[in-house]
């Protein structure tokens, strides 16, 4: 009996390899709804002239803003990106400098110091160096024996 099923059976059907296409041909295959992804976006895009002339005036108003704000560095003679003007630069100097002179009052050394005297001799030697510098350097060292730094304010 056995014999007679498997002789009576039909060939198993040869399964093809399955080959995988793109996303967007296997998706027009497919029936009933598919997700498209910034379809809404698209439509308002297409559908409002108003969208378009304000996207398009925001970009453009951000372009120039940006191009207006390209400067180019005169020690490297690279180009940089800066929207914050030297008199604004100056006053946020002024601001820090008298902020780290209250938080460290008692901690200054005298100009008499030897230590300020060494850091003096330094900068002496420095400054001549920098390009494009301005105004009057004054300089504090501050005697603090956790922390060994040094900053530079603007202004």
């Amino acid at each position: 009996m056995l014999q007679s099923c498997l002789s009576r059976s039909s060939p198993k059907p040869r399964l093809k390899p399955r080959v995988w296409t793109s996303q967007r041909h296997y998706a027009s295959k497919r029936r009933g709804p598919s997700y498209n992804r910034f379809e809404a976006a698209r439509g308002l895009w297409k559908a409002s002239p108003q969208f378009r002339i304000g996207v398009t005036a925001v970009g453009g108003g951000i372009t120039v803003w940006i191009g207006s704000n390209i400067e180019k560095v005169p020690v490297s003679g690279r180009y940089r990106f800066n929207c914050v003007s030297e008199e604004y630069e100056a006053e946020l100097g002024r601001e820090g400098y008298q902020q780290v002179m209250q938080q460290y009052r008692g901690m200054l050394l005298r100009p008499s110091d030897p230590r300020h005297k060494i850091v003096g001799r330094v900068l002496r030697r420095l400054l001549p160096h920098v390009e494009g510098l301005k105004g009057d350097w004054e300089f504090h060292v501050i005697d603090d024996d956790e922390q060994t730094n040094a900053f530079v304010v603007p202004g």
